[in-house]
C-alpha cells in the first residue's frame, strides 16, 4: 500500500474541519466536515480499526504511556453482562462505554479503595 498524507485544518471558527487524505506525491482535495460528521468519521474509523484487530493478541496496558483525559464526564452502571458498564466522554472519540466483568469490577474496586486509603496529594499532572 503506498503512503499517505493525512492533514486536518481547523476552520477559524472552530465549527468545522477540513480533511486532506492522499498519497504523498499527489492530488487531494480537502473536505470540511461540522462536529457532527467528524465524529461519525472517527466512529467508523474506530470501528474500522477494531476489525483490524479482531484475532491479534492484544498487549497489556501495564508500562504504557496513555492520553490521559483530566476530570471527563462519566456514568457507571449495572451491565446486562454480570459486571458493570462504564462510560465516558472522550473529548476525542466521543461517548465511549466499557462492560466490565464483575471479576474485573472486584479488582478496580479493590484498587481504587486502596487509592483512597492513601493521602491526598494534588499532583501536576495525572499520572
Amino acid at each position: 500500500m503506498p503512503e499517505a498524507r493525512v492533514g486536518v485544518r481547523m476552520a477559524d471558527d472552530r465549527q468545522s474541519v477540513a480533511i486532506e487524505i492522499g498519497p504523498v506525491e499527489g492530488p487531494s482535495a480537502p473536505v470540511a466536515l461540522n462536529l457532527e460528521q467528524l465524529t461519525k468519521v472517527i466512529t467508523v474509523l474506530g470501528q474500522a480499526r477494531m476489525q483490524m484487530l479482531e484475532g491479534q493478541r492484544i498487549e497489556a496496558l501495564d508500562g504504557t504511556t496513555v492520553n490521559t483525559i483530566n476530570n471527563p464526564m462519566w456514568y457507571v452502571q449495572i451491565a446486562k453482562i454480570d459486571g458493570s458498564l462504564l462510560a465516558f466522554n472522550h473529548p476525542a472519540y466521543g461517548p465511549v462505554a466499557f462492560a466490565i466483568p464483575r471479576e474485573d469490577v472486584d479488582r478496580i474496586v479493590g484498587i481504587l479503595t486502596n487509592h483512597l486509603a492513601l493521602p491526598v496529594c494534588q499532583p501536576d499532572k495525572p499520572s
